[in-house]
């Protein structure tokens, strides 16, 4: 039997702008839960106060739909909580390599130590992510060697008061599909309460 050389069609979002601002919420959601997924780690930047970005990657934990939020947890002792606390103004980038999609998002952060959300994230967390909040070194401090800063297991839940919930509240999307019929790139930016999207020239 001859091989079909009929290439497959495009995703229906191609040039939708309705059906790819669904595909993007679809894919923050499933980056939650599939490890496997580009956008269970995103890189996030956040701004110094000098006003030079550093960036991270972290794990994605939770999408909260409206208004759309990312959920992350962080050590409340690391540089990251502080620079928040001082410029609320972040970004979000993930590349997914075998589909081809960029998505770059404009954040305002937020960092949650106490609260119903903060103790819900707590109680869903697993032993062994626990015990990084649980050593005594705060994430960045100079240490001897390797392996210096260690944890006791029996001391896990100590960690509760290192712990807290990054949000990061979504103000502006840029969504970019390489395809090699022509790259499809759009802007969405919330409004009262609704998205507004618009294409841009790749």
């Amino acid at each position: 039997m001859p091989i079909s050389a009929e290439k497959p069609p495009f995703p229906a979002f191609y040039d939708d702008l309705d059906l790819t601002l669904e595909e993007i919420f679809k894919r923050l959601s499933d980056g939650v839960r599939n490890r496997r997924s580009a956008f269970h780690t995103p890189a996030l930047a956040t701004v110094t106060p000098q006003g030079a970005p550093d960036v991270r990657t972290m794990v994605l934990r939770g999408v909260e739909t409206s208004p759309l939020t990312l959920r992350f947890h962080t050590d409340i002792r690391s540089g990251k909580v502080d620079q928040v606390s001082q410029n609320p103004n972040g970004f979000c980038e993930i590349y997914d390599s075998n589909c081809k999609i960029q998505l770059r998002l404009t954040c305002r952060m937020t960092v949650l130590g106490d609260g119903e959300t903060a103790e819900r994230a707590w109680s869903e967390t697993r032993a062994m992510s626990r015990a990084c909040y649980q050593i005594e070194t705060g994430p960045g401090t100079e240490i001897p060697a390797p392996g210096a800063a260690v944890y006791a297991p029996e001391r896990l839940d100590e960690g509760r008061a290192n712990f807290a919930v990054l949000m990061a509240e979504v103000m502006k999307m840029e969504w970019l599909y390489l395809a090699a019929r022509g790259h499809a790139r759009a802007r969405f930016e919330r409004g009262a309460g609704d998205w507004t999207g618009c294409w841009l020239a790749p």
